[in-house]
């Protein structure tokens, strides 16, 4: 065996390895891609080498020659395409023209002699004896888009504010300029003096340097970010919520304009940046290992690298709690990485505030309770006339979880939420109370019904546990005569008009019962005499001394036997005859609410 055949097979054994590495790869892209066919390219080119040096017999070495030509004439143009592809450059015409060239030249190569016009045997192998056009084909086809390849990282690096970006394109290029002077020294060189060369030829073996510095690029770097990655990015910056992307050593790779200013970071903040949220957030771990927690974000951390309190500095911060999602992710080239998903919790953190205090002083005393609970009913109704209200409310014990809020807005339509929390007494009553709470703050976000009743349900579902609501929320624009309404599991409502009484169709999930209800949004246009009825389950769920259920469907034919009466007659009845049937004995609360239309 020839020993100098080992020089071509190292090169390919750490070329293919390379090759393989990237492969495996989760994901492709465009860059990805290139990079695989210029390796590829690579490792023929290695193969040809070994097979010029393994002393073929007859006329073969000059086939071989000329078919294998195409692995180091279209080298250069590959690893152009490759650099400007990775960098973002704009050189489309000079990628179609090194292509064209590049055919050309190899089409000249196995057609003519002018490239390669035979061959001789040295004691290392067999050599290529040039023809006028091998040195013009090897300096410009080859070695010009090598070096503007390399041209194009080095500028990109200086121009780029990214360290890492800066690191592995200087590495690639540098290592690049130094293959292509070894193949130069060794393979060209020469051949200007003598057409015979008196040592191996480096020309392809050289490209070991390229593979080394590529593999540690990829490797120590994370060189060629995969489009996915890239994608994940742009979408992360353009959230709401804070994105921080840091590496296994904690060096800053991402950070979107939402957590720079959550953290109070300076808005430039350069990637590779070192960053230990423990100087941002109180009670960060030291291990950093959660999923998701709370923290406040109450420290400033100076240039000098003291921490200070925002209070030495005059001010109140703009984001004072912080929920923090964090999570473990691989990321191309790079043993891993975690990404923390920021969250302002200020205002969900404040109102649980108020009603854990709110809850605590219901727990001191139970008169209170009950006090509470004739705040958060509504009572007193807004005078109009184009409508009038009417309303009966009695809790099972002193308190109570039925709710019955009217809330009239500045244009004079109304919103309305009717609900009836699980169980009864304080602690339903409690329940009650929050939910009257975060009404009120989702009157002040929007006028759609549907959106309000999720607003509520995402504000308390991570703090009621142990009880769910049936609600229906209404709206009714005077001014129109339209009724906007969404049923949170609540039984459907009375349309009583024309001597007439029926069920206002609709459906909608039970809040706090399951994670995402899904809540839909119906308009009904209502006439001149028309009443609109709600009731609670307290109603029909009474028994008889015999522990039969008066039922909702029984029920219902008292109310149609009723509707020619007014409504306070009617609700009088009704109250009377539910009770009747229970024999005074009530199992839980009771509301009643009609909206009728003047």
């Amino acid at each position: 065996m020839n020993p100098y055949a080992l020089i071509p097979f190292t090169a390919l054994l750490i070329n293919g390895s390379l090759f393989a590495y990237v492969s495996s790869l989760k994901g492709k892209s465009r860059t990805v891609d290139l990079y695989l066919r210029f390796s590829f390219l690579l490792s023929l080119w290695h193969i040809a080498l070994i097979l010029y040096w393994s002393f073929l017999p007859g006329d073969l070495p000059v086939l071989v020659f000329k078919v294998s030509s195409f692995a180091w004439i279209f080298i250069g143009c590959l690893f152009f395409e490759f650099a400007v592809q990775f960098t973002g450059s704009s050189f489309r015409f000079l990628i179609y023209f090194f292509r064209g060239i590049s055919l050309v030249s190899f089409l000249v190569s196995i057609g003519t002699d002018l490239v390669i016009s035979g061959t001789y045997r040295a004691y290392w192998g067999d050599v290529i004896i040039s023809g006028p056009l091998y040195l013009p084909i090897s300096n410009f086809v080859v070695g010009v888009p090598t070096l503007g390849g390399c041209l194009i990282l080095i500028v990109k690096s200086f121009r780029s504010s990214n360290p890492l970006l800066k690191k592995q394109s200087r590495l690639v290029a540098y290592a690049t300029v130094i293959t292509y002077l070894s193949s130069f020294v060794t393979t060209l060189l020469p051949r200007y003096f003598n057409s015979s060369l008196t040592f191996p030829p480096l020309s392809g073996s050289a490209a070991l340097f390229q593979s080394i510095s590529i593999f540690v690029a990829i490797r120590k770097y994370g060189f060629m970010d995969l489009k996915l990655e890239h994608v994940a990015l742009k979408l992360y910056s353009e959230i709401r919520e804070g994105v921080l992307l840091l590496s296994s050593k904690g060096t800053l790779l991402f950070s979107n304009l939402s957590a720079r200013r959550m953290l109070s970071l300076p808005e430039n903040v350069p990637t590779g940046t070192s960053i230990d949220l423990r100087n941002y957030l109180d009670g960060f771990p030291s291990d950093s290992y959660f999923e998701r927690k709370e923290f406040a974000n109450l420290r400033i951390v100076e240039n000098d690298g003291e921490e200070r309190s925002f209070e030495e500095f005059g001010h109140t911060p703009e984001y004072k709690y912080l929920e923090v999602s964090s999570s473990s992710i691989p990321l191309s080239g790079n043993k891993g990485g975690k990404v923390y998903i920021l969250r302002d919790i200020t205002e969900k953190k404040e109102s649980l505030e108020k009603i854990r205090k709110l809850l605590y002083r219901l727990d001191l005393d139970l008169d209170l309770a009950r006090h509470i609970q004739e705040m958060i009913t509504t009572r007193d109704f807004p005078d109009s006339p184009d409508y009038k209200i009417y309303s009966h409310f009695q809790p099972y014990v002193k308190v109570g979880g039925d709710i019955l809020k009217v809330k009239k807005e500045s244009d004079d339509s109304l919103h309305i939420l009717f609900g009836d929390v699980s169980g009864h007494g304080i602690s339903a009553a409690m329940v009650a109370a929050m939910t009257s709470i975060a009404f009120d703050a989702a009157t002040k976000r929007t006028k759609f019904t549907d959106e309000n009743l999720l607003f509520m349900h995402g504000l308390l579902k991570d703090t009621i546990t142990l009880h769910f609501l049936s609600s229906v929320y209404l709206r009714y624009v005077p001014s129109e005569r339209k009724l906007e309404y969404s049923y949170g599991g609540h039984h459907p409502g009375l349309l009583i008009r024309n001597e007439k009484c029926e069920v206002i169709e609709g459906s909608g999930g039970i809040l706090f019962a399951i994670a995402s209800p899904k809540i839909h949004r119906y308009e009904l246009t209502l006439q001149k005499g028309d009443r609109v009825l709600l009731y609670s389950d307290g109603l029909f769920e009474v028994r008889n001394a015999e522990g039969n259920i008066l039922g909702r469907n029984q029920f219902l034919e008292a109310v149609k036997s009723l509707i020619s009466e007014d409504t306070s007659s009617m609700i009088r009845s009704l109250l009377s005859y539910s009770g009747s049937y229970g024999a005074g004995e009530m199992s839980d609360d009771v509301t009643v609410f009609c909206l009728e239309i003047l």
